[in-house]
């Protein structure tokens, strides 16, 4: 579900963003579009997808909702422009790309269905859609570390952190498949991917120290004492050492059909 981003550039960029980039190499690989094509990063986050986006040929621009997310991403990728701006209402015009990506956003926004639909819209007749999710099951080993963390550590996760069973969708091959189709998209596909995410263990813990994702916001609703027992925890979990966590992704592509 969509959360307040401010303030978590630098601690997301240090961690998940680099968990992130492990889809570009299958969205590139899946990316129908030619040198001086028109793209888009929607939710770009710290910039990476642009990036792999640009230096393909695709004359981007990346947006983000977090002013903090595109002042990074504008540092780290100067060849792309970045502008704030947020799914689900893009300030675009209709048709205005060849290829959209969404690189980990879906699973973010607060209306999923109401999001696709605007990728689509904003992407030419013919032009394709790409798209990247986490699955639900199985249960990553990522989230079997976070599970494990607040387990031993007693914390008490916050209410309100997932999306009414009504504006969800399945999160799976077959939920963002039918998530594509029902936003009018044609020849879609979806499939896992998967890699492996190496981090040294204190570098992903500025993740939950950040407030990113729902273990961050498990770590910030303890008080003091709650969060120095999940810190220790954590640290018996990983003794400080390098991780190496197979990560799975459910990547899905679509194509706007003449007309649309």
């Amino acid at each position: 579900m969509a959360k307040d981003w401010a303030g978590t550039a630098a601690g997301y960029e240090a961690s998940f963003a680099r968990l992130c980039r492990g889809a570009l190499p299958f969205l590139v690989e899946r990316m129908a579009a030619t040198s001086g094509a028109r793209g888009l990063d929607a939710g770009t986050g710290t910039g990476s997808a642009a990036a792999v986006m640009a230096a393909a040929g695709l004359q981007v621009i990346g947006v983000d909702q977090d002013p903090g997310m595109v002042e990074l991403a504008s540092e780290l990728h100067p060849e792309v422009a970045f502008r704030t701006d947020a799914l689900p209402r893009l300030s675009f015009a209709d048709g205005a790309f060849d290829v959209t990506v969404a690189n980990f956003v879906i699973n973010h926004v607060p209306d999923p269905r109401a999001a696709v639909k605007e990728l689509a819209r904003v992407t030419r007749p013919g032009g394709m859609v790409l798209a990247t999710i986490w699955p639900a099951a199985p249960v990553s080993p990522m989230n079997e570390l976070w599970n494990g963390v607040v387990r031993e550590s007693g914390a008490v996760a916050p209410s309100g952190q997932r999306l009414r069973a009504a504006d969800d969708f399945e999160r799976s091959v077959e939920g963002l498949t039918q998530l594509m189709a029902e936003a009018g998209m044609k020849s879609v596909a979806a499939d896992l991917v998967g890699w492996d995410f190496v981090i040294n263990a204190d570098e992903l813990w500025t993740a939950v120290e950040s407030g990113i994702a729902s273990i961050g916001a498990t770590y910030k609703a303890q008080d003091h004492a709650g969060r120095k027992a999940m810190r220790a925890a954590y640290e018996r979990i990983t003794a400080h050492r390098p991780l190496t966590l197979p990560s799975l992704a459910v990547l899905g592509s679509g194509l706007v059909p003449a007309g649309a």
